[in-house]
């Protein structure tokens, strides 16, 4: 019997559109790692090397690119729903695959925390149960949590301001033993939150809570995706304090020659990465192939594979997909450009997310 590691990742990412619309939302990127990555990685650093990933929305395009990225000697197993079966029911899917303590987390969110300190807590409690926990300011859309003594004693789901009675919540990372599995029903959708978690309190089993030591945040929507490639950048980056470069970066070009582009961090390069004279790069995370030319201001963005800005552009707070060309002196603010599409000179893009093929209009709003 060894430990192993689940991780959800069926759902579709609906606050992500239309990103998601083209990739599955465990694969978002993030610092130059697909968000999944991270809890596997977390896995693996605790010495799990067997993994089972349940799946869902767009599988294949996961699977994929699961496999690209994992440690060569981390074996992953696929759980394919054909219907939704909730947290807890996919869980129950793969019962079968589980005969010793189980650490389950979420492939959407991001999670980078010390595993191997989780699991350690969890034993030495002699614990059925334990539900890893973070603090947020604002605990509004999140399942927050009461905590006595290292034992949950009850929850509550997106509570309003005034119904908070705290600021820690359910960080989706639990270490389970297997006996838990039988109070999860088969053949029907089953929640962790909202149906396990609430069963087990009134069936007097004691779950345990542990505030996760590490980073983490929900990537639901595009300014989330943002924050995360800077969090992480500044997290694993290497400071910089150069004429044209500063703060933390990750670099993976080989930038000889900046023709006096700048760039501050937190920003994350990927590979085969140009541009131009004058160009000024913020906060930002640039992917691979990425073609930008003179006088161009990148701030708090993302620009995906293959991406093209041209000169006197200007992006703010925006993620831009893979393929998509924006043409001279455009200003797109706080929006999403679908993959492949191609916006004209002089274009205005604020507060919007496009995903039609090509956009006609000079003045796009």
């Amino acid at each position: 019997m060894s430990l192993k590691a689940v991780v959800m990742a069926g759902g579709k990412g609906t606050r992500l559109r239309p990103i998601t619309y083209s990739i599955p939302k465990p694969l978002v990127p993030i610092a130059g790692k697909p968000c999944i990555g991270y809890v596997l990685d977390s896995y693996y650093e605790a010495g799990i090397k067997d993994a089972i990933i349940t799946a869902g929305y767009k599988f294949e395009s996961l699977i994929n690119g699961v496999l690209q990225f994992k440690q060569h000697d981390q074996n992953i197993l696929f759980s394919v729903e054909k219907q939704p079966a909730g947290t807890a029911g996919s869980i129950k899917l793969i019962s079968k695959f589980i005969d010793d303590t189980f650490v389950v987390g979420s492939g959407d969110t991001l999670i980078d925390f010390n595993v191997g300190k989780i699991v350690e807590f969890h034993r030495k409690s002699k614990a059925k149960i334990t539900i890893v926990l973070t603090t947020v300011e604002d605990t509004s859309q999140f399942g927050i949590v009461e905590l006595k003594d290292g034992i949950i004693t009850r929850f509550l789901e997106k509570p309003s301001p005034k119904e908070a009675f705290s600021n820690l919540i359910n960080a989706g990372m639990y270490v389970m033993e297997p006996e838990i599995l039988d109070y999860i029903p088969e053949g029907e959708p089953f929640d962790f939150a909202k149906q396990l978690f609430p069963l087990l309190l009134g069936e007097g089993v004691k779950i345990h809570g542990y505030i996760g030591d590490g980073t983490w945040l929900d990537t639901g929507r595009p300014n989330d995706m943002i924050r995360a490639n800077q969090l992480m950048t500044q997290k694993y980056g290497t400071e910089m304090n150069g004429e044209n470069m500063s703060g933390k970066l990750i670099i993976n070009s080989f930038m000889k020659d900046l023709k006096g582009a700048k760039i501050e961090g937190p920003t994350y390069i990927g590979s085969s990465v140009r541009m131009g004279k004058g160009t000024v790069i913020r906060r930002s995370s640039i992917y691979d192939n990425v073609q930008i030319g003179d006088n161009v201001l990148i701030e708090d963005s993302i620009l995906m594979e293959n991406a093209r800005v041209n000169d006197g552009s200007k992006l703010v707070k925006s993620v831009i997909m893979k393929g998509t060309s924006i043409d001279k002196n455009c200003e797109i603010h706080e929006s999403v450009l679908a993959p492949q599409l191609k916006l004209q000179s002089n274009s205005r893009v604020y507060n919007v997310s496009l995903s039609s093929d090509v956009i006609e209009d000079e003045n796009s709003s």
